[in-house]
């Protein structure tokens, strides 16, 4: 029987085409954005091409090794999502964060004696930056649990909590590389494996965040992109979702509402 996974392919790929069209020809930023439009187009070309580069490693046998790159576009569809729903008031917020790394990079590089970087260079960022003349009221939206708080949902955190677990250097991130038999309290000898066992199909997670991207990163614009094909793709999406959710055994999802039906 066919997986109903493998609907999300087709409409992937679509959604794969819409940015790079718009850039021959792309409709005004809508007012309120004009100072942070490059965040927005670079925020979502990370988006975009992390999802090219998490297709190409699961290609290749090593989608269990693209967890950094997964976590990264968690982080970055909620950074589109706080810029689309703020505007232009983020700006001061990600300056302020430029301007905070760029003084803990130098202190480091200091500490290190490293002789390849000019430390006068990180003290002129800082000071065309300069951030105390800058809003820092919601500098407390640069750490992520508060960004997560007011621009993500319940079903963002679960996803990225995971793919912390198997970024950082924890049992989960060695345990994939592990064979132990169902019910087995000891590791058995033999056990230790070369390559991951049965990592995940990276299509879903690619085809649901790169729409999420593209939501968001729409909203710049005056008259704002895409809004047949989002519709149609939407459409689709909600169809395969559910089918897969019907094969799974799960609980179908009341789209009107985004909770599940009992």
């Amino acid at each position: 029987m066919a997986d109903a996974r493998a609907g999300y392919e087709p409409i992937l790929n679509e959604a794969l085409g819409l940015y790079p069209s718009l850039l021959n020809d792309p409709p005004p930023v809508r007012v309120g954005n004009q100072k942070v439009k490059h965040l927005a187009h670079g925020w979502y070309l990370r988006c975009h091409r992390s999802v090219e580069a998490i297709l190409t490693l699961d290609r290749a046998g090593f989608a269990e090794e693209a967890s950094p790159i997964r976590r990264s576009v968690i982080e970055h569809t909620v950074a589109l999502n706080w810029l689309a729903v703020e505007g232009d008031k983020i700006e001061d917020t990600v300056a302020n964060g430029h301007a905070r790394h760029t003084e803990t990079l130098s202190k480091a590089i200091s500490a290190a004696a490293w002789t390849s970087v000019d430390l006068a260079e990180l003290t002129e960022i800082i000071a065309e930056i300069d951030p105390e003349n800058r809003n820092q009221r919601n500098n407390h939206l640069l750490h992520w649990d508060k960004r997560l708080e007011g621009y993500g949902d319940e079903h963002t955190l679960p996803g990225y909590l995971a793919e912390c677990a198997k970024t950082h250097p924890s049992y989960q991130s060695a345990i994939s590389y592990i064979e132990i038999p169902d019910g087995a309290i000891e590791i058995p000898d033999g056990a230790l494996l070369w390559e991951p066992q049965d990592p995940l199909w990276q299509v879903p997670f690619c085809t649901t965040h790169l729409l999420m991207a593209l939501v968001s990163v729409r909203q710049i614009f005056d008259p704002e992109p895409w809004e047949r094909e989002l519709e149609d793709i939407g459409e689709r999406y909600r169809v395969v979702t559910d089918a897969v959710r019907h094969q799974d055994g799960l609980a179908p999802i009341n789209w009107a509402t985004g909770t599940l039906q009992s």
